[in-house]
């Protein structure tokens, strides 16, 4: 049995007279050294314990429910209570609804064996607040090795936890991310085919074949679908190829204003509280608007379709002491914020709110992607997100987007032309199918397309014919070269070649370089792909 041994007994640490003339009878001359040495070091002892920063106690096996019997005001600090509520009482009452039952087993059963213990516990202060408290106790054996008390110190470790925890998070997000990343990347390019197809279907059907005109609208009804799942997913893993523009969120939002009344209902009022003096951001206005519509969507949802939204910006600050959200840099941040009037997220849902597939719908009324994109989306734009209860009701979303310096850009006028003119256009795809959909539908559109599978084979095709109005590369593939190395190389041999990439995938590895050239998303829609090559062959120098 392992313990403290003490030479002598111990009290509750506040001496009554006629202890203290017990153990040191001042005034009789018989008294020994060894005594008064005794009685000092029982002095030092508790006045070292009461000063000490760790909180203390001491309990007393001996009396009924092993009651407190000492505690220092390092103890009282943290729990919040006065010695008058604390001497007297078993450490349970610092217990609550959440303190893990198991781990209080393991103190009762320590206890009953005479045995020490270190337990992490979560504990309860006066105030109803939590802490997470780490905890030592140990028996008081007497020399002679008989039990006299328990001993227990502690310590608040509820930081520590929560850095524990924050980092467990991002582990499982970052691993769930490389895997929903990888399943994204393979599944756009089966998509790519399947609405490359329906487009060319659509374009060949007969306008009185009703039938088959809805059948054709219910697979692109239904590829549409999947594309957006796709791109949540790899808004949630980081892998969603951003555009960002520098621009003011005001504006932003106040452009689709419509289309947040839309989503919001009918039963729904909306209220816009925006900054006057707000700060510019950089941000891709795609992205942006489909994280805001998902917690809209939610907060609608939340509110079973009738109450208030209030969406508002503003400029704020994040510090190390006190993050604005989880992983959240130090720094200046603007802040796009949704509140509703619903009961608000429980402990349960709040916990796991921007984890993939967490959904508190039922089954097939969500996917569990909605928030979990936009935790992905704000995590790629350099940002973060976060939840909480308003104090009255309802709850807060806030999207934190990185301040930019500079000025607002400004839109570029598209092209109204689609059609080729017989321009020579040299693709790049290592995947068949999309390669033989992509050169079908470019030739269809008037364009002289030839095809090689990988960026060697462009730049050795290139060296005896550099004739060519346009590259349309991957960027992803296999080989030594990926589309962003080869795109940098042709600009840089034949300037005069106008250049489009396209992807289903974000490397953050290509991210700084891609944004040098013109991309387009698959999976593509043939009106789109046509719209972008024009503006690219017809704009300023030939970009646009």
């Amino acid at each position: 049995m392992q313990g403290r041994r003490v030479s002598g007994g111990m009290n509750d640490g506040r001496d009554t007279p006629d202890d203290r003339d017990h153990l040191t009878p001042r005034g009789h001359s018989e008294v020994s050294n060894a005594a008064v040495q005794a009685n000092d070091r029982h002095d030092i002892f508790f006045a070292a314990v009461d000063a000490t920063r760790m909180p203390m106690v001491v309990t007393d096996p001996h009396r009924d429910d092993n009651p407190i019997i000492f505690c220092n005001r390092a103890f009282e600090r943290m729990t919040g209570y006065g010695q008058d509520e604390i001497l007297g009482r078993n450490c349970r009452f610092l217990q609550g609804p959440e303190t893990d039952r198991d781990v209080v087993s393991q103190v009762g059963a320590a206890i009953r064996n005479r045995e020490e213990l270190a337990v992490e516990i979560l504990n309860y202060r006066k105030n109803g607040s939590t802490f997470w408290n780490a905890l030592f106790v140990s028996p008081v054996i007497s020399e002679e090795g008989e039990l006299k008390y328990y001993f227990a110190s502690q310590l608040d470790i509820s930081r520590r936890k929560e850095a524990e925890e924050a980092l467990h998070q991002a582990q499982k997000m970052e691993a769930v991310g490389k895997l929903t990343g990888g399943i994204a990347h393979d599944f756009n390019n089966l998509l790519q085919v399947i609405t490359g197809y329906v487009d060319m279907l659509d374009a060949r059907l007969d306008k009185e074949d009703r039938v088959a005109r809805r059948s054709v609208e219910a697979i692109a009804s239904a590829a549409n679908r999947g594309a957006q799942l796709t791109q949540q997913l790899l808004a949630f893993a980081r892998k969603q190829e951003l555009r960002d523009r520098l621009l003011n969120i005001n504006t932003l939002i106040g452009d689709f204003e419509s289309i947040v009344s839309r989503s919001a209902g009918d039963k729904v009022r909306v209220k816009y509280q925006f900054s006057d003096d707000l700060w510019n951001a950089r941000i891709d206005p795609v992205q942006a608007e489909m994280a805001l519509l998902n917690i809209v969507t939610n907060a609608r949802d939340a509110m079973s379709g009738t109450g208030e939204i209030t969406i508002a910006t503003g400029n704020v600050v994040s510090t190390v002491e006190a993050p604005l959200a989880a992983g959240l840099d130090p720094g200046e941040y603007v802040c796009v914020s949704v509140s509703d009037t619903g009961l608000g997220i429980d402990d349960h849902a709040m916990a796991q709110i921007f984890d993939p597939f967490f959904s508190t719908k039922e089954v097939g009324k969500g996917t569990g992607l909605g928030l979990s994109m936009v935790y992905g989306f704000m995590r790629q734009s350099g940002g973060g997100v976060s939840a909480e209860n308003l104090p009255d009701r309802g709850a807060r979303f806030s999207l934190l987007f990185p301040r930019a310096r500079g000025v607002v850009d400004i839109d570029t006028v598209q092209s109204p032309q689609t059609r080729g003119e017989g321009e020579r256009l040299l693709m790049v795809e290592d995947q068949p199918q999309v390669a033989e959909l992509g050169k079908t539908i470019l030739e269809d559109l008037g364009y002289d397309v030839t095809h090689v599978d990988s960026a060697k084979k462009a730049l050795k095709l290139l060296e005896s014919d550099n004739k060519f109005a346009l590259l349309f590369t991957d960027i992803v593939m296999p080989g030594e070269m990926n589309g962003v190395e080869l795109a940098t190389s042709v600009r840089g041999e034949y300037p005069d070649i106008q250049i489009l990439l396209t992807t289903g995938y974000s490397d953050r590895a290509l991210d700084a370089e891609s944004r040098n050239f013109p991309l387009v998303r698959k999976p593509w829609r043939r009106a789109e792909l046509a719209q972008r090559i024009r503006t690219l062959l017809e704009g300023p120098n030939g970009v646009s």
